[in-house]
């Protein structure tokens, strides 16, 4: 199970090629409102719909954040044989860091097991936009340090 579950981890968007024309969130209550929508959609198993909600804020070229869609949902169809489906999320915690860096940690909750979530928001000129997000097994990046 470990070894589906590490291959629906997505690669590290702040290393893809930045796109300039990212809708920018004003403020860290807009932030908070996509995330949730981005966790309602993975809840409900809607991996596509998912990503959908997050790509038009993302500093990511969108051809890596398409092939990142297309591999997760490949390995969400085998990792729900041993996890179950989807049933819902849960918000865990919000770090900032300085005034520029926000990270929202979730859990996808599945039948039999919870799936982190992790998305790092940066403050540009023109506002938030993600930078970095990723999902899959390390559930003890949920626990205290």
């Amino acid at each position: 199970m470990r070894t589906s579950l590490s291959a629906i981890i997505v690669a590290s968007l702040a290393a893809a090629t930045f796109n300039a024309h990212a809708d920018t969130l004003k403020n860290e209550t807009e932030v908070r409102q996509l995330a949730d929508k981005v966790m309602a959609a993975a809840g409900k198993g809607q991996t596509d719909d998912a990503y959908a909600a997050m790509t038009p804020y993302t500093l990511t070229d969108i051809n890596t954040l398409d092939r990142a869609r297309l591999s997760n949902r490949t390995s969400r169809m085998q990792l729900e044989q041993y996890i179950g489906g989807s049933v819902g999320y849960e918000f865990i915690r919000s770090e900032k860091v300085g005034e520029s860096l926000l990270k929202l940690v979730y859990i996808e909750k599945a039948e039999k097991q919870a799936i982190p979530w992790q998305f790092i928001f940066y403050k540009t000129s023109s506002g938030w936009a993600l930078s970095n997000f990723s999902n899959g097994d390390n559930i003890n990046s949920l626990f205290s340090r």
